[in-house]
């Protein structure tokens, strides 16, 4: 079964650069482009303008319930994530779904927790909507787990990824540490505490506003892990051969930093090509 590839992006990136990146993208055979939102990069609106100023691509939008989305769903696919922990978290996300029209375009949740991932999914029966999930793990058995066998029409998993060697592996890990603190019950359930109390002692953010990563005694202890578990990564053939195992989802959305790497996106057309062949 083919998987279709697609590339998430945020960033600092002026709109020249912003342009040249998407054109690469659209020459390696992508078809389409996430644009995320993070609170010390450009809107997604804007990266979104701006790809399809210079380019064919088609572009979709991962934004925060707190946005106004009601017009946008008219001229995007649209995942709505939890802007935070907890209940309140949760319960603006929900309610954000109810603004929608049914007649928008393609309409997904982003979560990483079980019990968000189930009253989106009754929030959008309930509106009579298809229920899209954006889970935010690359591994089959983790996304299992967050599907809990519920009936999701569509399944788009993301994460960080990126093709090694690279001089931004230390950006890759902090996407990482991210998506490994993201949900407690999900680290209990995989063996992922130790990590999981780890990565809460530590300021993410700070790392990502700095965009260096430094090396303390919880990245050093945990990096294969977080390699492993929560990236895609590794030489092109290892990149290519873990998309392929996720081919039974309806595709993969590579993840910050691989968009923002010179040496990714140059294997990035090789890379399109090796997903198309059996697993080696």
């Amino acid at each position: 079964m083919r998987i279709e590839v697609n590339l998430n992006w945020s960033s600092r990136f002026c709109e020249e650069e912003i342009a040249n990146i998407a054109q690469v993208i659209e020459k390696s055979g992508v078809k389409k482009v996430w644009a995320g939102e993070l609170d010390l990069f450009r809107k997604p609106t804007e990266v979104a303008k701006v790809v399809e100023e210079y380019t064919s691509l088609d572009v979709g939008l991962i934004v925060k319930p707190e946005r106004s989305i009601e017009k946008l769903v008219k001229k995007y696919d649209i995942c709505i994530i939890p802007g935070g922990k907890g209940y309140e978290s949760m319960k603006t996300t929900l309610l954000c779904f109810e603004k929608l029209n049914i007649n928008a375009k393609k309409v997904y949740v982003g979560c990483s927790g079980r019990l968000m991932a189930r009253k989106a999914f009754e929030k959008f029966k309930t509106l009579k909507m298809t229920p899209r999930l954006m889970p935010n793990y690359i591994k089959t058995e983790f996304i299992e787990w967050i599907i809990q066998g519920l009936d999701w029409e569509e399944i788009l998993p993301i994460g960080p990824s990126l093709i090694l060697p690279s001089k931004m592996v230390d950006e890759l890990l902090i996407a990482a540490l991210l998506v490994a603190g993201s949900n407690e019950n999900f680290a209990k359930k995989f063996g992922f505490e130790s990590l999981y109390n780890s990565v809460m002692s530590v300021d993410v953010y700070r790392m990502i506003a700095n965009s260096k990563l430094e090396r303390s005694d919880v990245v050093k202890k945990y990096e294969k892990t977080l390699l492993e578990n929560f990236t895609i990564s590794g030489n092109l053939r290892d990149v290519a051969n873990k998309i392929k195992s996720l081919s039974k989802f309806n595709g993969v959305i590579l993840a910050d930093p691989f968009f923002r790497d010179i040496n990714s996106l140059k294997f990035l057309k090789n890379l399109i090509a090796m997903v198309k062949t059996p697993i080696s």
